[in-house]
C-alpha cells in the first residue's frame, strides 16, 4: 500500500516530471547517463528494497501503538484461552446506555476515533471491540506452528501455516466466530443495561447477525442497531443448510493450518491487497471527500497486516462458509423481535449503493432511514460531524440518556433534510428517505440507482 514519506514525494516528483537520479539527462533532455551514473541505477534497487524492509520493521516495532485509538482508553480482555481480545471505551459521567460500534473488515477500534468523544460526552459509554483477526485481537502464540521456513522472514505470515495446535482446532476466523465475540462481549464487559449496536460495512452486517442470534436475556438489553453502510452479503462459500452440494466442493472450510492448495492464492491475494498503495488506492476510491483519506489510515491498516497470524486469518475468513441467516433473514429477525433501528447511508458509495438502502428499508420498514451527501463507503470516517450529529438526535430521540442536552428532532418528512458543516468546511446534506416512488417534489427519484447514475438527471 503505503510508500512512506519519503518515498511518496519522490513518486510524486517522478509522476510530475521532476528529475531522478540516474535518468535525469534523459528527462531534461540535456544527455544520457555516463557511465558513472549505472552504479547509482545498480544499487537504487537494493537501497529501496532495504529501505522497504526498514518501514515494515518500523510498522511491526509501532504496530500496538498504531492500532489503539486515540481518543478512547485501550483494554485487553482474555476472551478464551489462547486468545485475547482489544477493546476501546470512552466515558465522560455513569451512564445507563452504552454504544458498542463494530468495525468494517480491515480496519479495527481505531477507525472510530472521531465517535468516541461526541458520544461520551453526550452521556453514553462508548466501546469499540477489535474482531479478532483484526486490531490487536489475535490468538496469543501460533495456532499451526511449524510452517515453512520461506515464510518465516515475511512480516504477516508466519503464523498458521504448520501443524494444527489443538488448542486452536475450533478457531476458525469468520462471521460465526466473530457474531460469538460480539454476544459475549456484551454479556461479559458491557455493564450497562441498555446496548446500541451499531457498525459500518461488516460492521453493520454483523450488527445485525448478533441481534438475530442474541439470547433472550442479552436481547432484552438491546435497545436499538445503527447501520451505516452495511453490507448485504458475505462470503462466497455456500452454507452447507443452503447448498450442501457446493458447499462440500470445497475441501477446506477454514480450519487451521491454511493448506498447500489455497496457500499460494491467498498469500498473493494478500501481499497486493496489505501494500500500503492499494490500501490508500482503495479507501480513496469508497470516498467522496476530495482529499482522499490522507496516509495515517492505510499505515494503520498495512501495520495491523504485519501480525504473524495476518495471511493465516485472511485465509480463513476468504474460506469460511456464509452464515446461516442472509443479512435479510437477519434483519427480518431483528424487526421481528422489535428493535428500533436506523439506516444512515453515504449517498454516494460506490459498493453499497442507494438501491441497498432502499432494499434494506423494505426489509425494515420502520426503521429510520437517512443518507448523507456526499459520503462514501465509511460515512463516520469520512464525514464524521454529520453522522455524530444524526445518531445523536436518533439516540435522543429513542434512548436519550439523564442530563443529555436537548437536541434538534431527526426530519420527519420524507426528502427533508438538515445541514452539518465539517471540520474541513464541506458542507453536507443529512436526508430522510422513504421507499423509491416514480415522483416527488416534481422531480425524478432514483434512490434504488448509483449516485452516479442519479447525478445524470
Amino acid at each position: 500500500m503505503l510508500l512512506g514519506p519519503e518515498l511518496q514525494a519522490g513518486a510524486r516528483a517522478v509522476s510530475a516530471g521532476s528529475p531522478c537520479q540516474g535518468c535525469q539527462g534523459v528527462r531534461a533532455g540535456v544527455r544520457k547517463p555516463t557511465l558513472g551514473h549505472w552504479p547509482h541505477v545498480w544499487l537504487a534497487p537494493l537501497a529501496t528494497a532495504a529501505a522497504a524492509r526498514s518501514r515494515v520493521r518500523r510498522r511491526v516495532e509501532d504496530r500496538e501503538e498504531l492500532m489503539r485509538p486515540r481518543t478512547a482508553e485501550s483494554k485487553f480482555w482474555q476472551w478464551k484461552e489462547g486468545i485475547t481480545v482489544h477493546y476501546a471505551k470512552a466515558s465522560k459521567l455513569p451512564s445507563d446506555t452504552a454504544v458498542v460500534l463494530l468495525h468494517g473488515f480491515g480496519v479495527a477500534s481505531f477507525h472510530y476515533e472521531h465517535q468516541f468523544a461526541p458520544l461520551s460526552q453526550a452521556g453514553y459509554t462508548v466501546y469499540a471491540m477489535d474482531n479478532v483477526g483484526a486490531g490487536l485481537s489475535w490468538p496469543d502464540r501460533d495456532p499451526a506452528p511449524g510452517g515453512p521456513q520461506e515464510l518465516q522472514d515475511v512480516a504477516g505470515s508466519q503464523w498458521g501455516f504448520g501443524s494444527p495446535d489443538p488448542q486452536y482446532e475450533d478457531m476458525v476466523i469468520g462471521e460465526d466466530l466473530w457474531v460469538q465475540q460480539i454476544k459475549d462481549f456484551i454479556s461479559q464487559l458491557v455493564a450497562e443495561p441498555k446496548v446500541i449496536l451499531a457498525g459500518n460495512s461488516l460492521g453493520g452486517y454483523l450488527t445485525v447477525l448478533a441481534t438475530a442470534f442474541m439470547e433472550d436475556s442479552t436481547l432484552q438489553r438491546i435497545k436499538g442497531v445503527a447501520l451505516l453502510n452495511a453490507t448485504p452479503f458475505w462470503g462466497w462459500i455456500p452454507n452447507r443448510a443452503k447448498n450442501p452440494g457446493l458447499h462440500s466442493a470445497f475441501p477446506w472450510k477454514g480450519r487451521l493450518p491454511v493448506p498447500r492448495s489455497v496457500r499460494a492464492l491467498a498469500l498473493t491475494w494478500y501481499n497486493t491487497l496489505r501494500n500500503p498503495d492499494s490500501i490508500e488506492w482503495l479507501l480513496n476510491f469508497v470516498t467522496v471527500n476530495p482529499a482522499g483519506v490522507g496516509h495515517q489510515l492505510p499505515v494503520r491498516i498495512a501495520a495491523m497486516a504485519d501480525h504473524p497470524n495476518g495471511a493465516a486469518a485472511f485465509s480463513q475468513i476468504l474460506f469460511t462458509p456464509q452464515a446461516e441467516l442472509s443479512f435479510e433473514d437477519a434483519l427480518q429477525q431483528v424487526v421481528a423481535r422489535k428493535v428500533p433501528a436506523l439506516l444512515l447511508y453515504g449517498r454516494e458509495d460506490p459498493w453499497i449503493v442507494p438501491y441497498w438502502g432502499a432494499r434494506a428499508y423494505m426489509t425494515a420498514p420502520s426503521a429510520d432511514y437517512f443518507q448523507v451527501s456526499p459520503s462514501g463507503h465509511c460515512p463516520h470516517f469520512e464525514s464524521p460531524a454529520a453522522v455524530n450529529a444524526a445518531l445523536l438526535r436518533w439516540l435522543h430521540a429513542t434512548n436519550p440518556v439523564e442530563g443529555q442536552e436537548l437536541l434538534e428532532p431527526l426530519p420527519a418528512d420524507i426528502g427533508e433534510s438538515f445541514h452539518v458543516r465539517e471540520a474541513d468546511g464541506r458542507e453536507l446534506k443529512v436526508t430522510r428517505r422513504g421507499l423509491p416512488e416514480p415522483f416527488r417534489e416534481g422531480g425524478i427519484a432514483w434512490d434504488e440507482l448509483p449516485a452516479w447514475i442519479q447525478s445524470c438527471f
